[in-house]
Protein backbone atom coordinates (compact mmCIF):
# COMPACT_ATOMS: atom_id res chain seq x y z
CA UNK A 1 0.00 0.00 0.00
CA UNK A 2 1.14 3.23 -0.91
CA UNK A 3 1.06 6.43 0.76
CA UNK A 4 -1.64 7.76 -2.01
CA UNK A 5 -3.95 5.24 -1.22
CA UNK A 6 -3.61 5.56 2.43
CA UNK A 7 -4.31 9.27 1.88
CA UNK A 8 -7.52 8.92 -0.22
CA UNK A 9 -8.78 6.53 1.72
CA UNK A 10 -8.80 8.58 4.75
CA UNK A 11 -9.92 11.44 2.59
CA UNK A 12 -12.75 9.42 1.95
CA UNK A 13 -13.69 8.71 5.67
CA UNK A 14 -12.68 11.90 6.57
CA UNK A 15 -14.69 14.46 4.26
CA UNK A 16 -18.64 14.28 4.18
CA UNK A 17 -19.73 12.64 0.41
CA UNK A 18 -23.16 14.40 -0.60
CA UNK A 19 -25.22 12.98 -2.76
CA UNK A 20 -27.12 15.04 -4.95
CA UNK A 21 -30.88 15.33 -4.00
CA UNK A 22 -33.66 14.33 -6.42
CA UNK A 23 -36.45 15.70 -4.53
CA UNK A 24 -36.87 19.09 -2.31
CA UNK A 25 -38.52 20.26 0.75
CA UNK A 26 -39.74 23.99 1.25
CA UNK A 27 -40.65 24.23 4.62
CA UNK A 28 -42.52 27.45 3.55
CA UNK A 29 -44.97 25.56 1.85
CA UNK A 30 -45.97 23.52 4.09
CA UNK A 31 -49.98 23.42 5.06
CA UNK A 32 -51.06 23.76 8.58
CA UNK A 33 -55.07 23.62 9.48
CA UNK A 34 -55.78 23.12 13.43
CA UNK A 35 -58.72 22.12 15.44
CA UNK A 36 -58.59 22.77 19.14
CA UNK A 37 -55.74 20.44 19.73
CA UNK A 38 -55.82 18.06 16.60
CA UNK A 39 -53.78 19.51 13.63
CA UNK A 40 -53.36 18.47 10.42
CA UNK A 41 -49.99 18.86 8.53
CA UNK A 42 -49.39 18.70 4.81
CA UNK A 43 -46.05 18.32 3.80
CA UNK A 44 -44.69 18.82 0.39
CA UNK A 45 -42.01 17.25 -1.64
CA UNK A 46 -40.96 18.23 -4.94
CA UNK A 47 -39.12 16.18 -7.17
CA UNK A 48 -37.08 17.18 -10.02
CA UNK A 49 -38.12 17.42 -13.91
CA UNK A 50 -36.97 14.41 -15.60
CA UNK A 51 -36.89 12.19 -12.54
CA UNK A 52 -39.25 9.86 -11.13
CA UNK A 53 -39.08 8.07 -7.33
CA UNK A 54 -40.44 4.29 -7.09
CA UNK A 55 -44.23 4.33 -5.11
CA UNK A 56 -44.81 3.80 -1.91
CA UNK A 57 -46.14 0.02 -2.08
CA UNK A 58 -45.58 -0.98 -5.13
CA UNK A 59 -41.38 -1.12 -6.36
CA UNK A 60 -40.67 -4.05 -7.97
CA UNK A 61 -37.88 -5.99 -9.33
CA UNK A 62 -35.33 -5.75 -6.21
CA UNK A 63 -36.40 -1.44 -6.74
CA UNK A 64 -36.92 -0.04 -3.29
CA UNK A 65 -40.61 1.90 -2.53
CA UNK A 66 -40.10 5.30 -0.97
CA UNK A 67 -41.11 5.08 3.19
CA UNK A 68 -41.80 7.91 5.25
CA UNK A 69 -40.25 8.65 8.85
CA UNK A 70 -41.46 11.13 11.80
CA UNK A 71 -39.01 11.95 14.92
CA UNK A 72 -40.74 11.05 18.01
CA UNK A 73 -41.87 14.32 20.39
CA UNK A 74 -43.12 14.03 23.15
CA UNK A 75 -45.15 17.69 22.79
CA UNK A 76 -47.51 15.48 20.11
CA UNK A 77 -49.05 12.28 19.18
CA UNK A 78 -49.17 11.26 15.75
CA UNK A 79 -52.70 10.37 14.71
CA UNK A 80 -51.90 9.34 11.01
CA UNK A 81 -49.65 9.40 8.26
CA UNK A 82 -50.27 8.79 4.63
CA UNK A 83 -49.46 9.73 1.26
CA UNK A 84 -51.77 12.12 -0.84
CA UNK A 85 -51.93 13.92 -3.73
CA UNK A 86 -49.44 11.97 -5.40
CA UNK A 87 -48.49 11.95 -9.12
CA UNK A 88 -49.04 8.44 -10.45
CA UNK A 89 -47.18 8.08 -13.53
CA UNK A 90 -46.72 4.56 -15.07
CA UNK A 91 -42.95 3.58 -16.64
CA UNK A 92 -42.17 0.19 -18.52
CA UNK A 93 -38.87 -1.18 -17.15
CA UNK A 94 -37.52 -4.91 -18.43
CA UNK A 95 -41.09 -5.29 -19.90
CA UNK A 96 -42.52 -4.50 -16.30
CA UNK A 97 -44.81 -1.72 -15.91
CA UNK A 98 -44.38 0.36 -12.77
CA UNK A 99 -46.22 2.54 -10.74
CA UNK A 100 -43.45 5.58 -9.79
CA UNK A 101 -43.88 8.79 -8.55
CA UNK A 102 -43.24 12.40 -10.33
CA UNK A 103 -43.46 16.13 -9.84
CA UNK A 104 -44.90 17.17 -6.39
CA UNK A 105 -45.63 14.02 -3.42
CA UNK A 106 -47.69 15.43 -0.46
CA UNK A 107 -47.54 13.63 2.51
CA UNK A 108 -50.43 14.68 5.25
CA UNK A 109 -49.62 14.04 8.90
CA UNK A 110 -52.37 14.35 11.44
CA UNK A 111 -51.22 15.14 15.30
CA UNK A 112 -52.94 15.76 18.11
CA UNK A 113 -51.15 18.31 20.29
CA UNK A 114 -50.37 17.94 24.30
CA UNK A 115 -52.56 21.30 25.93
CA UNK A 116 -49.37 22.55 27.32
CA UNK A 117 -47.43 23.39 24.25
CA UNK A 118 -50.81 24.21 21.88
CA UNK A 119 -48.93 28.16 21.74
CA UNK A 120 -45.33 27.12 21.27
CA UNK A 121 -43.35 26.70 17.79
CA UNK A 122 -43.00 23.13 17.48
CA UNK A 123 -40.81 21.31 14.78
CA UNK A 124 -41.72 18.22 12.99
CA UNK A 125 -38.71 16.27 11.98
CA UNK A 126 -38.49 13.47 9.68
CA UNK A 127 -36.98 11.27 6.78
CA UNK A 128 -38.14 10.77 3.52
CA UNK A 129 -36.24 7.60 1.95
CA UNK A 130 -36.80 7.06 -1.54
CA UNK A 131 -34.85 5.70 -5.05
CA UNK A 132 -35.07 7.85 -7.74
CA UNK A 133 -34.90 6.99 -11.46
CA UNK A 134 -34.50 8.40 -14.89
CA UNK A 135 -35.53 7.34 -18.66
CA UNK A 136 -32.22 5.31 -18.38
CA UNK A 137 -31.41 4.02 -15.09
CA UNK A 138 -31.94 4.05 -11.19
CA UNK A 139 -30.05 5.27 -8.52
CA UNK A 140 -28.80 4.66 -5.39
CA UNK A 141 -31.45 5.58 -2.27
CA UNK A 142 -31.42 8.40 -0.80
CA UNK A 143 -32.77 9.68 2.26
CA UNK A 144 -33.82 13.29 2.84
CA UNK A 145 -34.14 14.97 6.29
CA UNK A 146 -36.81 17.47 6.79
CA UNK A 147 -37.72 19.81 9.35
CA UNK A 148 -41.29 21.56 9.20
CA UNK A 149 -42.06 24.21 11.58
CA UNK A 150 -45.86 24.45 13.31
CA UNK A 151 -46.23 27.95 13.46
CA UNK A 152 -49.74 28.75 15.12
CA UNK A 153 -51.90 31.71 15.51
CA UNK A 154 -51.97 33.43 19.45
Amino acid sequence: MNYYSLFFGLLLIVAPVTQKQFVSFDDESVSISRQDEIVAIVIPFEIIEGYHIQAVSEAKDNLIATEFSLVYNEAYTILSEEFTSTNYDTVILNQFTHRVLSNRLEMTVTLKLNVDVIDSELKLKGQLMYQACDDKQCYFPRTLNFVAKLRFDK
